[in-house]
């Protein structure tokens, strides 16, 4: 790739994606350490008693429902049928960057096993039964369903942008964070980790999709 054309990509990449992705990035590292260091504890167990606080019987129908979605293997179908989408709509290397869910994978394994964080205890769980059999890392920083949740979030608010879509995606993003506590599979410090994880290379994934589109 000539310079020419790597400073063409350059220009296309948004403006915020830098400061978002430093942000992201200094969110998790802030609460890597508070965890590991047992400093989130008492608003973690604080947390996860207000949000169940409002329980009921069609709030744990969502939750559970969530949790389906938010699975790997379903995760990645919707990864690919985004690339898809984008190789049609942008064209070049663009359809790339549905890939990038690979990524939070990754960091999530290595922070799981660098990070021991146990998962709530049996009494706060609201979980159904498992659907797809899987079963996750006893260790729970990050949340991985929220990370991947976040990731595709930023991508289609990036496929359809606007603000409608950036609002629409801000709030689902929310939305898991609640959920994933709620349901007692994650501590809010898990869930937050998850979400800055998912937004941080969901803005990744946006400028390379930007900066390598040929239409």
């Amino acid at each position: 790739m000539s310079l020419a054309r790597i400073a063409i990509a350059a220009r296309r990449v948004p403006p915020w994606t830098a400061s978002a992705v430093e942000a992201c990035a200094a969110v998790f590292a802030v609460l890597a350490i508070l965890v590991a260091s047992g400093a989130t504890r008492g608003l973690d167990l604080a947390t996860i008693v207000l949000f169940q606080s409002v329980a009921s019987y069609p709030l744990d129908l969502v939750a559970n429902a969530h949790t389906l979605v938010g699975q790997l293997v379903v995760t990645l179908a919707i990864a690919a049928v985004l690339a898809a989408v984008i190789w049609r709509r942008y064209g070049g290397y663009a359809w790339l960057a549905p890939g990038l869910i690979l990524v939070t994978g990754a960091v999530e394994l290595a922070f799981k096993l660098l990070v021991p964080h146990p998962s709530p205890p049996r009494e706060f769980v609201r979980a159904f039964h498992n659907v797809l059999g899987i079963e996750g890392p006893p260790a729970s920083f990050p949340s991985g369903h929220v990370a991947r949740i976040a990731f595709l979030a930023v991508i289609v608010a990036a496929i359809v942008p606007g603000r409608v879509s950036v609002i629409v995606a801000a709030t689902f993003i929310a939305a898991s964070v609640f959920l994933r506590v709620y349901i007692g599979d994650h501590w809010i410090s898990d869930a937050v980790a998850g979400a800055a994880l998912g937004v941080g290379l969901g803005a990744v994934g946006a400028a390379w999709m930007r900066a390598t589109a040929s239409r």
